[in-house]
């Protein structure tokens, strides 16, 4: 079995014997996983009858387009930052593990809008994304060790066009968010498309931040859609598989397995949250493990690309993407799919650290 990927037959083999995998995901909870009290000692929110700038959730993302390439990335660097953010604080009851040695670059381009009662008579807002995506599973805390729980995505990075998304996204869940301007996709079928920050260079006491190219994805001449997807469930059975032979096989066959089974489930996103506090600049005054379902509400089509894609980082101190996530400058996709959905990210979970 090779170390690098695995076939689709070494993962039917796998799964055709995780008779124990069911058993232990059911032991864990994992199908109806319960989360902490709600906080009924909390204060109420005080925004003065608007939900701007941060909106209540959840929230509903309508007419999204979608393109995703997946790029390979080394494991340690993939590693050390999830030790670094979900991994940082011990008392969270998972560990996060990098479940593959590659990234998903996330185009998305949509309407986004608040499902609450009141804040859903705002309006939809425009918003455009590029994120990096990283799948991981989520290792609960035993007095015998880690087992796996079930999957989660990652995305240590999300950079974004519209800046109500930025504060609600770092507000309520703890969504990395950053401001960019994007030169955005014309057709979602054949993508191209870059992105430009505010941003350093390099740090220096006199050095000015100025707009910057950060990145660039484009497609290879020729590219199209190989067939189209008529429904969800096809469409997440193909994008599955296209997921599950990049999962490491350095890892125990229990959880490559779990992962196999789990794959086809709803994932949720996790997040770190917390606000710098105010008298103590090196502590956080709120730190938790936030954790949310996203879920697909309407298809409206999709399909793998036929070209992979190209992307361009460009080096600033101020955005190190290739370095913090252990990706190459220039690289080539190894497969990549578009979606037309309308989908929602529903009210958090949340672990608290502090």
């Amino acid at each position: 079995m090779s170390k690098s990927s695995l076939s689709r037959r070494d993962f039917l083999k796998l799964t055709g014997g995780a008779v124990g995998v069911s058993t232990l995901s059911y032991y864990l909870g994992f199908r109806n996983q319960p989360g902490p009290d709600p906080k009924v000692d909390a204060p109420d929110y005080i925004d003065l009858g608007s939900g701007f700038p941060v909106f209540r959730g959840p929230y509903l993302q309508k007419n999204a387009q979608l393109a995703a390439f997946l790029f390979p990335a080394d494991l340690a660097a993939l590693t050390e930052f999830c030790d670094q953010t979900l991994n940082a604080v011990p008392d969270s009851p998972f560990e996060y593990v990098p479940l593959m040695s590659s990234l998903l670059v996330v185009y998305a381009d949509m309407l986004v809008s608040s499902m609450d009662e009141r804040d859903s008579r705002v309006g939809l807002i425009p918003e455009t994304e590029v994120g990096f995506w990283l799948l991981t599973v989520a290792m609960q805390k035993t007095a015998t060790g880690r087992l796996p729980h079930h999957l989660a995505w990652f995305i240590p990075y999300l950079l974004v066009d519209e800046n109500n998304a930025i504060a609600t996204g770092r507000e309520v869940y703890g969504f990395n968010k950053q401001a960019a301007s994007f030169k955005k996709v014309q057709d979602i079928q054949s993508p191209h498309f870059s992105a430009e920050v505010l941003g350093f260079e390099h740090f220096a006491p006199d050095a000015i931040a100025r707009k910057e190219r950060l990145l660039e994805v484009s497609s290879a001449a020729g590219q199209a859609s190989l067939g189209q997807w008529n429904d969800w469930e096809t469409a997440k059975s193909n994008l599955s598989d296209m997921l599950l032979p990049e999962v490491r096989s350095d890892l125990d066959d229990e959880i490559i397995a779990f992962a196999a089974q789990a794959a086809l489930g709803n994932i949720p996103l996790v997040f770190l949250k917390q606000f710098r506090d105010a008298t103590q600049p090196q502590k956080a005054c709120y730190q938790a493990i936030v954790e949310a379902p996203l879920q697909i509400q309407t298809f409206h089509g999709g399909g793998f690309f036929s070209q992979p894609g190209e992307m361009s980082l460009h080096p600033l101190e101020s955005h190190p993407l290739a370095q913090r996530l252990g990706v190459q400058e220039n690289q080539t996709s190894s497969m990549g799919a578009w979606l037309k959905v309308d989908f929602t990210l529903g009210l958090g979970v949340e672990y608290p650290l502090i």
